[in-house]
């Protein structure tokens, strides 16, 4: 049930990057995706796997796509902001 909800979301964050007409709206779908469904994704692993090595590395990987999202917004949103000028 995880994955599926995590595809669910990643489902509806992409349909919001094909809906959006502005990149500062894609934006907000964009890390949506790479925030929510990544720990969806890892706990799934954690439930499935235990705290092993593989469970390890999806919450690893999912805590930096939280960290790094937020950086590549921003370095996003101002390259979009010098481009409009």
């Amino acid at each position: 049930m995880l994955i599926g909800a995590a595809v669910a979301a990643e489902l509806l964050c992409c349909a919001g990057l094909v809906v959006m007409r502005d990149v500062y709206d894609r934006l907000h779908y964009a890390m949506a995706a790479s925030a929510v469904p990544p720990f969806v994704i890892a706990a799934a692993v954690i439930l499935e796997e235990d705290w092993t090595q593989p469970a390890i590395n999806a919450l690893v990987i999912a805590v930096a796509l939280f960290f790094v999202g937020p950086v590549v917004a921003h370095a996003t949103a101002r390259v979009a902001r010098a481009r409009r000028r």
